[in-house]
């Protein structure tokens, strides 16, 4: 009888450990190695996008070298409907690498990014997490602009200027564009912590639990009756032995 209880004790453990485990991945789940670009109303022969950030002096994520930091691969299909990967190379002196009004380019002038992650109507700027996550980018910089390029680097126009929120939490972080406006959200998910939020969460939690330690409390009614009547079928099986 022991046993069946310390192994019940361990099952609701188990459980309770997966539940609240669960709730708090979902909470704060946030993809913080990429910068996500959304993008509509593009200028024609736009192929992809580059962040400019603005140039300062000893910017501790600046390239040494001035060549293109990460690879810029184009998702696509053929005519067959079978996906296609291709990857796009940019001369070291393209329009794109010279471009200065106070903002530069991302790809060229920053160590920041491993690969940029083209499909329509969207780019993923998929960050080194050795060296940062996306929040410090909007934390460090402060403001950003976008640029529309074309398949040899010319720049085709640039947005207007829009700073970015500091936050210390994972985030997702999207810029999104519409022709030459630009806006930036990150995105922490839920906060469980403020108002009517708070409630309902906290409302699912209770409810979750209760779920969870009435079915252990039914399942453990279940093996004590199968055990005892186990035992009494036994025991009157001996007696009429007997």
């Amino acid at each position: 009888m022991k046993k069946h209880i310390k192994t019940m004790v361990a099952v609701i453990f188990t459980v309770m450990t997966c539940l609240f485990g669960g709730m708090n991945a979902f909470a704060w789940v946030a993809a913080d190695g990429i910068i996500a670009v959304r993008y509509t109303d593009a200028p024609e022969g736009t192929v992809f996008m580059d962040i400019l950030l603005p140039k300062t002096e000893d910017d501790k994520y600046a390239s040494a070298d001035g060549k293109p930091s990460a690879a810029i691969i184009l998702h696509g299909e053929d005519e067959n409907g079978e996906r296609t990967e291709e990857t796009l190379t940019l001369a070291e002196d393209c329009e794109l690498a010279k471009y200065d009004d106070g903002y530069t380019s991302c790809l060229f002038g920053r160590d920041i990014a491993t690969e940029y992650r083209v499909n329509s109507f969207r780019m993923d700027i998929v960050l080194d997490e050795q060296k940062l996550i996306n929040t410090d980018v909007s934390n460090y910089y402060g403001s950003l602009k976008l640029a529309y390029c074309d398949e040899k680097g010319n720049v085709l126009a640039v947005t207007e200027p829009v700073e970015t929120e500091h936050n210390d939490k994972p985030a997702n972080f999207y810029v999104n564009a519409n022709g030459t406006s630009l806006e930036c959200e990150l995105d922490n998910g839920i906060d469980v912590g403020k108002g009517l939020t708070a409630f309902v969460f906290g409302t699912v939690i209770v409810v979750c639990i209760l779920a969870v330690l009435g079915g252990a409390v039914i399942a453990a009614i279940v093996v004590v009756v199968v055990i005892l009547v186990v035992r009494h079928n036994k025991k009157k099986n001996q007696q009429y032995r007997q």
